[in-house]
């Protein structure tokens, strides 16, 4: 494949051979590119290009790429990328890898010259890459997506952290998708530093431009465009969130991991609902908060978390709140009501789809807007500090989990009568006992958790739909008066409704009851 003279000239397919001299060198030390990359809206570009231009006038260069892959993806798979690079008159190779997505990316590098333009893995040391195609002889790389583009370089007073905007385009075959985007690279220091910078550009108040960072790297942008994929939703479940914790680790690494890891998934969901119309953006978006919230309840003090962002988080929580509301609305509620009362469930279902626009336009407002961006960098960079030596996960979970469960039952007596604001305070106590059993559960034995967590589920999934009909019974009202529409047989449906989930609530509520408790004495050692 042959790209002229702007790109790699003859950017051959490689067999996945390796020369007999570079299977026989030992592996080197994995160099790292630590780096943090920031979406860039276009009608912010000006704004940010002053305020870069207090590093002075930057260096300009056109930079062209192409990435490689088997016909089948391997090195997609393996979660690495390989690319001959034209930068100004030189030309080098370079393999990265990833070990998971992050809006930081900490990488394996390996760069090396490219002759001619030439694809010559001959040329690298051992790495990662190296073992991949000496377990599959038969693969052969080629051409997969083309990256161009105009990189300003800048580099910090100090020479800690490299500055690069760049503006261009990711072509695969037909298909382009935009470049525009900043990314600060640490040279010296610590990655800290890469939040204070990109927190500085991006400054607060009317001034304040949306730097939000950016999970997807150009590769994984153009791996997807390659293949003609929309972005896919990302679970935030426990073992996403908590997939680093051991029983040994300190409370305040801890919470650093959970809101590291939560932050990475609510911008990768946030990007993708911005995207893509699937609802269940929102749904892991919010799940993604949920957790970070109820993980700072739980260790926030012992973890030094800043009491500040407190506000923020639950500010972003609402407004992920109020889509997901309309969207269990219209998804599960409206189509048993329509099968019951089609009548009556015809206007509002029109209703709701309306309101539910008008709440998704403000959401991607905010998604889009400086709060949100300056929010993310700063649970990023929270995320990021020195942790403090303290109690470990092990040490806690006794303690902490016995008191959320007491908290739980203890609101719980009597379930069926009980005033639909203290039903509703025993679905939060409930989400709350599970997120902390999947915080703690590297402290836990695994069988005895995972009973209890099975039957706590079930009970969750009894309080959400509970919860739904008690929703829906509190909108019908106002949605039927903007539809002038009779809302009292809707209305008396959702009451029959939700007086029949609150029995298989209690049910679920006695079962639990009845499950030992995997964090009794003696269970943890």
């Amino acid at each position: 494949m042959q790209y002229g003279r702007a790109g790699p000239r003859a950017a051959l397919p490689y067999a996945g051979r390796m020369p007999k001299e570079t299977a026989r060198k030992t592996v080197d030390s994995q160099p790292r590119e630590i780096e943090l990359k920031l979406a860039v809206s276009a009608h912010e570009l000006p704004a940010l290009r002053r305020r870069l231009a207090r590093f002075g006038s930057g260096e300009e260069v056109e930079v062209d790429n192409v990435y490689f892959d088997t016909a089948d993806g391997l090195l997609r798979g393996s979660r690495m990328a390989l690319r001959v690079r034209r930068i100004g008159r030189r030309w080098v190779q370079t393999l990265k890898t990833e070990a998971k997505a992050s809006a930081l990316s900490s990488r394996g590098e390996w760069e090396v010259p490219a002759p001619r333009g030439r694809l010559d893995l001959g040329r690298f040391p051992v790495t990662p890459l190296t073992a991949l195609l000496q377990a599959h002889p038969g693969a052969r790389l080629q051409p997969a997506f083309r990256t161009r583009f105009r990189r300003t370089i800048w580099n910090t007073d100090d020479g800690a952290i490299e500055i690069a905007l760049d503006e261009g385009e990711i072509v695969a075959g037909k298909q382009q998708a935009p470049i525009l985007e900043l990314e600060l690279e640490l040279k010296s220091g610590t990655a800290e530093a890469l939040y204070r910078l990109a927190l500085a550009l991006a400054d607060k108040g009317g001034a304040a431009l949306a730097l939000r960072p950016a999970v997807d790297s150009k590769a994984v942008r153009g791996y997807r465009l390659a293949a003609g994929e929309s972005p896919k939703p990302l679970k935030a479940n426990a073992s996403a969130v908590a997939v680093s914790l051991r029983r040994g680790t300190v409370l305040g690494a801890a919470l650093r991991g959970v809101v590291e890891r939560g932050t990475t998934l609510l911008l990768a969901n946030a990007a993708g609902s911005l995207a893509v119309a699937d609802s269940e953006f929102v749904h892991q978006a919010r799940v993604a908060t949920r957790r970070m919230r109820s993980a700072v309840r739980l260790l926030g003090k012992p973890a030094g978390w800043p009491a500040a962002l407190d506000s923020e988080l639950r500010w972003i929580a609402r407004r992920l709140g109020a889509v997901r509301d309309w969207d269990v609305l219209q998804a599960q509620t409206l189509p048993a009501l329509t099968a019951a009362l089609p009548a009556a469930a015809q206007p509002l279902a029109q209703q709701v789809a309306r309101v539910r626009r008008r709440d998704d336009e403000a959401l991607h407002v905010a998604l889009a807007g400086a709060r949100y961006a300056r929010l993310a960098l700063r649970l990023l960079q929270w995320a990021n500090t020195a942790t403090q030596d303290g109690p470990t996960l092990a040490s806690a979970a006794r303690k902490r989990l016995a008191r959320l469960h007491r908290r739980l039952f203890d609101s719980a007596s009597f379930f069926v009568v009980l005033p639909v604001e203290q039903q509703h305070r025993v679905r939060i106590r409930a989400k709350r006992l599970r997120y902390a059993l999947d915080l703690f559960a590297a402290a836990l034995p695994t069988g005895p958790t995972a009973r209890y967590v099975e039957k706590l589920a079930h009970l969750q999934d009894e309080l959400g739909a509970l919860n739904d009909a008690v929703v829906a019974s509190e909108l019908t009202p106002r949605l039927a008066r903007a539809a002038a529409v009779d809302a009292a047989p809707a209305h008396d449906w959702l009451e029959q409704q939700r007086q029949q989930r609150a029995l298989r609530a209690e049910a679920a509520l006695a079962e639990l009851a009845r499950m030992r408790l995997p964090w009794d004495r003696g269970a943890i050692t």
